[in-house]
């Protein structure tokens, strides 16, 4: 490929030290057309992307390899640890040439933190915000019954899907650690000294102190962000100093021990809180009493499996995104994207050797209500 069409397919920045580039709508990477960005971050980018053989629909993750601290390929690799579940994201092919890094994954709606900033208020009904809570600590337990810890537990973390039996996952792998010994079966133990991990504001006391951390700061960063959604904003929420994210999150756990906003709540946050680092959380506990949040509050019969609020915006979401594919896929493709140097692809029991001939890792999950309104494929 010549530098110039390079150019045209990869936008790369003049910064010499620069390390971003954008791929064009319509470039084909493998059997993959790329269509048009949907995020991005200190990582790389996403891109919706279709693959022109199957036409199953996917999300591609990118990293630039001028990435001081490469995290996707490890993210690759505890995803594929974490197939098993349905609480995670199905994931396709990983990738590298001169340029990037990239994998492909279940193309996901948006995150919950894309969601609450559309809403008027920033809030959600107390029915989704309490069952949204329930899903993402379905997640969260899921990933810790499979070995691996979080780190990093925040609302952009958390997408959607369309669907009722798990319509949220959990993504981000990039700070994710393994915290059981694989020879022996055991928790690891905590490091003296561990450095910060994670996002200030859904941080815990821990994090904040660099300590190690377990299970128990993942649910409390959870418990953070479900009290957002079910009450409102954290105190902490526009401080900027580490000082007094610790004194606001210290002022907030005496408070929601003695008088609590909600009664539920306080009880959730009395067991979290006394967590030592091996303690595993009572994770059917905390489930009951958010269940009896709702029932004490709602003058209907409880539905963990109702639509949510965003059900509407997630098939528009979709919708449109299969639109955009359909389109450049019916037409040729601008650039072809050649010297892929590695390969791997997903397999049925997904296992530390992904070398399969060719895609076979599940397709992503399809709950929309019938063939004809299929959330994954493009005709």
């Amino acid at each position: 490929m010549s530098s110039q069409k390079k150019n045209e397919v990869l936008k790369i920045s003049p910064t010499k030290m620069s390390h971003k580039f954008e791929i064009s709508p319509g470039t084909q990477i493998c059997d993959l057309i790329v269509g048009k960005k949907i995020g991005f971050g200190s990582f790389g980018a996403i891109y919706p992307c279709v693959d022109s053989r199957t036409g199953i629909l996917w999300a591609m993750k990118t990293e630039s390899l001028r990435t001081k601290h490469k995290t996707l390929e490890f993210e690759y690799q505890v995803l594929s640890e974490l197939q098993t579940s349905p609480y995670f994201p199905r994931i396709g092919i990983f990738g590298k040439n001169k340029i990037m890094s990239f994998f492909t994954m279940e193309c996901m709606g948006p995150s919950l933190s894309t969601l609450l900033h559309s809403t008027a208020n920033k809030r959600f009904t107390l029915s989704t915000s309490i069952r949204a809570s329930y899903h993402i600590l379905k997640c969260i337990e899921s990933l810790h019954q499979l070995g691996f810890i979080h780190r990093d537990i925040k609302p952009s973390n958390i997408v959607t899907r369309e669907g009722i039996e798990h319509p949220i996952c959990l993504i981000d792998f990039g700070l994710s650690h393994v915290f059981v010994n694989p020879e022996t079966g055991q928790h690891l133990r905590p490091r003296l000294r561990a450095g910060f991990r994670g996002t200030r504001v859904y941080s815990s006391i821990n994090g904040h102190r660099l300590q190690d951390l377990s299970r128990r700061d993942d649910v409390i960063s959870w418990f953070y962000f479900a009290y957002e959604l079910i009450v409102g904003e954290l105190p902490w929420y526009r401080v900027s100093q580490k000082y007094q994210f610790i004194q606001e999150k210290e002022k907030f756990s005496e408070k929601m021990i003695k008088t609590p906003p909600i009664p539920e709540l306080g009880q959730i946050w009395e067991h979290i809180s006394k967590l030592e680092f091996l303690d595993i959380p009572n994770y059917t506990q905390i489930y009951h009493l958010l269940m009896e949040i709702l029932r004490q509050r709602s003058d209907k019969e409880i539905d963990i499996y109702e639509p949510f609020d965003w059900a509407e915006c997630l098939k528009k979401n979709r919708q449109a995104t299969a639109e955009e594919l359909k389109e450049l896929k019916s037409n040729n493709t601008k650039h072809a994207i050649d010297h892929v140097m590695e390969k791997d692809y997903g397999n049925d029991l997904i296992d530390h050797h992904l070398i399969s001939p060719q895609i076979t890792a599940p397709a992503p999950f399809s709950q929309a209500s019938d063939k004809n309104d299929c959330c994954c494929f493009i005709s």
